[in-house]
């Protein structure tokens, strides 16, 4: 397996899933230059040879899992990727070096990209393999992110920065750890949850409580 590339692979073919829905304003390159991007990578290349070394074994037989960083790329988002004989997470330059990006962040966004592959129902669609934002979320508090070695206090910092970057790309207010989304589905939302949801769901999935009901319904 290839622990880590550096450079870019093109993802025109195979079965995708993103972090975040495209955004008109922060995802748009021109709105962006290479030269303002600020990235930590010997802590980001540190940060994914570990995550690969810790997952490997949770990973299918037979597939090569890459991870995949364009650090020239400015757009504010991460995917994976995955056909017969690649799973790759793709990280672009504007997540990658986006101020609140630390390695503690960086990993959490891994998890939540493997989630789409590991996390299970529910699905995105019927016939597919990519697990909702929601349950790659879930998944990825709820298990990824155990294997590493976070306290507490680390983890919510990770999560409070991840979903802070969520919400300037989205466009939403801030999530807060003191706060929850009190809102209740009526039938599980496939698509992408709001914010504070999503911070929700990634503290739910760290304390070992159930998936909260801003998203999915039981």
């Amino acid at each position: 397996m290839k622990f880590l590339l550096i450079g870019i692979i093109f993802s025109s073919w195979g079965v995708q899933a993103a972090c975040l829905p495209d955004s008109p304003v922060l995802n748009n390159k021109s709105l962006f230059t290479t030269p303002s991007l600020n990235i930590d990578i010997k802590g980001i290349e540190q940060a994914a040879t570990e995550f690969e070394s810790q997952i490997v074994r949770d990973l299918p037989q037979g597939q090569e899992f890459i991870i995949n960083l364009e650090p020239n790329n400015p757009r504010i988002n991460a995917e994976i990727i995955k056909n017969d004989t690649d799973i790759v997470v793709s990280v672009w330059g504007g997540m990658l070096g986006h101020p609140l990006m630390t390695p503690d962040t960086f990993t959490l966004l891994l998890c939540h990209e493997l989630g789409h592959l590991l996390g299970g129902p529910p699905l995105k669609s019927r016939n597919g393999w990519s697990s909702t934002e929601g349950q790659a979320d879930y998944y990825s508090t709820s298990f990824c992110a155990r294997t590493f070695d976070l306290d507490d206090r680390s983890f919510m910092d990770a999560a409070l920065n991840l979903t802070k970057i969520y919400a300037q790309v989205t466009r939403e207010a801030e999530p807060k750890l003191d706060s929850c989304d009190d809102s209740r589905v009526t039938r599980t939302n496939y698509g992408y949850p709001q914010i504070q949801c999503r911070l929700d769901t990634l503290m739910a999935g760290w304390r070992g409580l159930p998936r909260p009901g801003c998203w999915f319904f039981k």
